[in-house]
């Protein structure tokens, strides 16, 4: 294995965990006086941090080389490049992704072994500023870019309880403490970049078309943290870009006295929703460099191999099947329902093979555990009522069950679906946050009186 665990390496870890505590002790005493919520920051941070820290140990010990340790030596490799032609560096870091410029590489500076891929590659070129941060340790580059990572979900956070007042403590456990997403979310993979991408997006749309705080700082977020999302996973920029036009749209009918009107605006929700992904896959599908997301064909396709490939022995189990998937738009949306439970609440207790599965298969179960017991307490009627009056919870809803479908139906084993449904999990975990707090305050209400 290209090692990664030298002793100057290791040593970085305790060096740099210090002064990341530090500045974030420091970043929470000036604000948590002002503003109680930043008792979470410094605590959501080092969780993250210790998170991606367990992974890397994990996969550097008891599996050995991983994907993990691909993406590190990829963006190795690029800051060899650096040294060696910057000209060429520059270009790759920018996408250049021709025979040429994979001729750059040699001996010299070793060989990325994800080239091949470009969505793949696409997270060295990502990773390269915190590869440096991080003095080229392995370890210190998972710390840094952790570091980053959490920025991003912050944000998030920030903006969800703007939305939510008052339910701090929900909206934190959902974006900041759900296990399987700190967890996977905190490695050196797509994952996390993907995640937190997504988060970015819907912060800048946040300012610019809800509060309409234009500026070029959020302008250039979009449009930054759009090319990182379609680079390295296209279908999330996708699902992205279609629950923001529902955002917009939904935010705009609230606004409508007319009761008539603003149920007029439903379907012209839906439709702009089917359109936008629509027009998201005819004119950035070729962007992302990988032919499986270029069309609804391609995406049909790739589900049919994956179908087909998950019956393969290699899997020992640790597969699920959501049916037989005929080639065509209808034999897809057949298969939703299948693809969407597989994508919210799979694995199941039952479908456990190992450790890793369990920790999964026991959130799924509370998961539905507490999405049932909403469900009691509320009732289907006022749930659809509370989420048809908050265009958060409408965008959220409809992007969680999206995601869920792409993931539930392009996805082959529960190891891969335990890390791509992140996204459904963390939006999916706000609207249970927001109905959990409802149901909470209707019971105080109830006892009062």
């Amino acid at each position: 294995m290209r090692t990664v665990n030298q002793l100057s390496d290791i040593l970085i870890i305790p060096l740099l965990l210090l002064v990341v505590f530090a500045v974030a002790q420091i970043i929470k005493n000036r604000r948590i006086d002002e503003q109680p919520h930043y008792k979470y920051f410094t605590a959501g941070l080092m969780l993250k941090i210790m998170a991606g820290l367990l992974f890397a140990a994990i996969y550097t010990f008891h599996y050995g080389e991983t994907d993990t340790h691909y993406y590190y030596w990829g963006t190795k490799c690029l800051s060899r490049l650096f040294s060696k032609d910057f000209n060429g560096f520059v270009r790759i870091l920018l996408g250049d992704h021709t025979p040429e410029a994979a001729s750059l590489f040699d001996s010299t500076t070793g060989w990325p072994t994800y080239w091949r891929d470009v969505n793949s590659f696409a997270v060295c070129r990502f990773n390269i500023l915190f590869y440096w941060l991080g003095f080229g340790s392995f370890w210190g580059n998972t710390i840094v870019m952790n570091v980053f990572l959490f920025t991003g979900i912050w944000r998030f956070y920030n903006v969800v309880r703007t939305i939510f007042p008052g339910n701090d403590r929900n909206l934190a456990i959902a974006t900041l403490f759900i296990p399987s997403v700190t967890f996977w979310g905190s490695g050196l993979l797509k994952d996390g970049w993907c995640l937190v991408a997504t988060l970015f997006i819907f912060c800048a749309i946040y300012n610019l078309f809800i509060v309409r705080r234009f500026s070029l700082i959020h302008i250039a977020s979009l449009i930054m943290w759009a090319y990182i999302s379609i680079s390295i996973r296209p279908y999330s920029f996708f699902t992205a870009v279609g629950a923001s036009l529902i955002w917009i749209c939904a935010q705009q009918i609230r606004n409508i006295n007319n009761a008539i009107l603003r149920t007029i605006g439903f379907p012209i929700i839906v439709a702009m929703f089917a359109l936008s992904g629509v027009w998201a896959f005819s004119q950035f599908g070729s962007m992302s460099g990988n032919s499986r997301y270029e069309s609804i064909d391609a995406i049909i396709e790739t589900a049919i191999v994956v179908q087909n490939d998950l019956k393969q022995e290699y899997y020992g189990g640790n597969s699920f099947d959501i049916g037989e998937i005929t080639p065509s738009l209808f034999g897809i949306i057949s298969k939703a329902p299948k693809a969407i439970m597989a994508g919210f609440f799979r694995p199941y207790i039952w479908d456990v093979r190992n450790a890793f599965m369990l920790l999964s298969g026991i959130e799924s179960l509370l998961l539905m555990i507490i999405t049932i017991q909403i469900i009691s307490r509320l009732g289907i009627k006022q749930i659809f009522s509370t989420i048809w009056r908050t265009p958060f919870l409408i965008t959220s809803i409809s992007f969680a069950l999206v995601y869920a479908f792409f993931v539930g139906l392009t996805t082959a084993n529960f190891g891969a679906l335990v890390r791509y449904r992140m996204p459904v999990l963390m939006f999916f975990a706000i609207v249970l946050a927001v109905l959990w707090q409802q149901s909470n305050n209707e019971q105080e209400t109830t006892q009062q009186e």
